[in-house]
């Protein structure tokens, strides 16, 4: 939560094994993404294999519906789709989150095409 707090991140609700979170800039959702890894890596270095806790995190800038504290919407749909194709330990972003940072972040970015996701009309 330290990293949510310097990014202005707002935990909406836990889900089971992950986390639904809404930052006000795709800059500052990546720049939490990339530190929140690199500290997991970091704490995963002292653990035995066995033991070591990786998470996989999906970014996209979209439209959202809000519902009290609640967020849903295609927004949600595509960033938890993208955090299931992300690989153990990294970060999955879609073109609009990539398109907003770009010269803006210091990131690399590994382009796997656009992806095809359930009940998305478009590639991301």
């Amino acid at each position: 939560e330290p990293t949510l707090a310097r990014r202005g991140g707002r935990l909406v609700k836990l889900t089971g094994d992950g986390a639904l979170v809404e930052f006000a800039s795709a800059v500052d959702a990546l720049s939490a993404a990339i530190e929140f890894q690199q500290a997991m890596e970091e704490d995963n270095r002292e653990q035995a294999e066995d033991t070591r806790i990786v998470f996989r995190i999906g970014l996209h800038l979209g439209d959202l519906i809000v519902d009290g504290d609640d967020l849903y919407g295609d927004g949600v749909n595509v960033a938890a789709r993208l955090e299931a194709a992300a690989p153990p330990g990294g970060i999955a972003v879609s073109y609009s989150v990539r398109d907003a940072v770009a010269g803006r972040l210091n990131a690399r970015f590994d382009d796997l095409g656009g992806l095809e996701l359930k009940n998305i009309e478009r590639p991301v």
